[in-house]
């Protein structure tokens, strides 16, 4: 094997780690992920926007207004071990942009759009109202406290 494609095995398998890393470790969210996430989707609904996730693992914003696009974001847990520099750090290693919100041990993509019909033009990202609520309410949000849900 020629020594550019040990290098470019070794940084595919270094990106590999680095995203399982950002998903809590595993390739699939585990069930401590799937709560924090399910916990901030219930925090975003409380407050006006209602995220569903789809097929492709995104979540959209169920909005009626918006029949030509969707807004769309991408979701990302850390153990609750893991410090503020790593989980920067694992963020890097992903080609899209995320935000993050270390006491919650969450990240979010900035938002994007899915066209749905492209024969309509949809309004520009920043003319959405919706897109720059869910970035503030994302770095808003704190989880609830653990010990006062046990009743600590």
């Amino acid at each position: 094997m020629s020594l550019s494609r040990r290098i470019l095995l070794a940084i595919a398998a270094g990106c590999g780690l680095a995203m399982a890393a950002a998903n809590g470790g595993e390739g699939k969210p585990n069930g401590q992920d799937e709560a924090a996430i399910k916990e901030f989707v219930s925090y975003l609904a409380k407050n006006g926007v209602k995220l569903q996730k789809d097929k492709s693992g995104w979540w959209a914003v169920e909005d009626e207004k918006a029949d030509c696009y969707r807004v769309i974001v991408s979701l990302k847990t850390f153990p609750p071990s893991a410090t503020d520099k790593e989980m920067q750090a694992a963020l890097r290693q992903i080609n899209l942009a995320y935000m993050l919100n270390a006491p919650s041990h969450l990240a979010m993509s900035h938002p994007g759009l899915q066209i749905i019909d492209p024969m309509n033009q949809p309004p520009k990202l920043d003319q959405i109202p919706v897109a720059a609520k869910l970035k503030k309410l994302f770095t808003e949000y704190r989880p609830a406290d653990p010990a006062k849900k046990s009743g600590r």
